[in-house]
Formats: C-alpha cells, sequence, structure tokens
C-alpha cells in the first residue's frame, strides 16, 4: 500500500520569470537532503507574472493600505487578504508524492533562479509522520473473536 501527499507553497513576491522550485525531502528520516530532488518536475514560481506584486506586497500589502494604521487590527497586507494566495502574488504550487513507507516525513521546496543558482534562504518545511496501513493477509478467514480477551481467531482459507 501506498499514500498520496500534497504539499502546497504559496508563494511570496521577489521572484522573477524562469525562477523554479524542485522538491526535497528526507525520504522518511533524518534530515532532508538537498542534493537530490524526490521528482523531476520544476515548479514555475512566476507562472504569469504572478509573483511580482500581490494584495499582500508592495504596493498593495504595505504601509498604510497594508495595515489597519490607526491599530494592530488586520488590513489588507494582513489575514484574511494578505494570505493564500492573496498576499502573495496569487502563485501556489502544488506538488504530489507518493510515499511507499511508514516514517517521519520532512519535506521542503528548494527555489533557483532561471539559470540554476539557489536562492538564498529556504522555505520552511513540512514535517508529518505517515502511517501507511498494512495489506489484508491473504489466505486467513476469521475463525472467532473473543472480546473479553481479545483473542481472534484464523483460519486458513
Amino acid at each position: 500500500m501506498s499514500a498520496t501527499v500534497t504539499l502546497q507553497y504559496p508563494v511570496p513576491g521577489g521572484y522573477a520569470a524562469g525562477d523554479y522550485a524542485k522538491l526535497f525531502g528526507n525520504g522518511g528520516a533524518g534530515d532532508i537532503s538537498f542534493s537530490d530532488s524526490l521528482t523531476r518536475e520544476k515548479f514555475d514560481l512566476f507562472p504569469g507574472g504572478a509573483g511580482l506584486y500581490g494584495f499582500g506586497h508592495a504596493p498593495w500589502g504595505h504601509f498604510r493600505f497594508g495595515h489597519a494604521h490607526s491599530m494592530s487590527a488586520p488590513g489588507f497586507g494582513r489575514l484574511p487578504w494578505g494570505h493564500f494566495p492573496f498576499g502573495h502574488g496569487t502563485a501556489v504550487i502544488t506538488a504530489r508524492y507518493k510515499v511507499q513507507d511508514c516514517g517521519d516525513y520532512k519535506f521542503s521546496f528548494g527555489c533557483y533562479d532561471a539559470i540554476g543558482n539557489l536562492h538564498e534562504g529556504t522555505p520552511g518545511q513540512a514535517t508529518l509522520y505517515i502511517h501507511i496501513p498494512p495489506a489484508k493477509p491473504t489466505g486467513l478467514k476469521k475463525n472467532n473473536y473473543n472480546k473479553t480477551t481479545g483473542i481472534l481467531t484464523l483460519d486458513a482459507a
């Protein structure tokens, strides 16, 4: 059996046309290895110019318009306007990855410029424990289950 993990990353402003991301992970144990990506897929960080300015970034999301300037209440640059995907130039990348084994998985997107140089800093990582139920045993059938003792008796099919 396996499980499919869906990861989404709202892209902040500051990327240019041709910039992309790759998905990295730890394979279920240890730290993330940024030497080999989990897939060959490259995720566009600037689809249709979306990564330039969104409502949550300059000029929309900063200063008086982006913050409730008279008090610390949310303004256009904060929830709900300044996030997912309104505040990040409307670019959200989505990756799906199939996991075959149980483990403590860590995932992260490494972001690169158009010529392949890694951007400074790395986006945050998602950490999750994945438990994949075992496959049903074959060739067995239930004979009896005692609720009091918790004993299950199986017979060959």
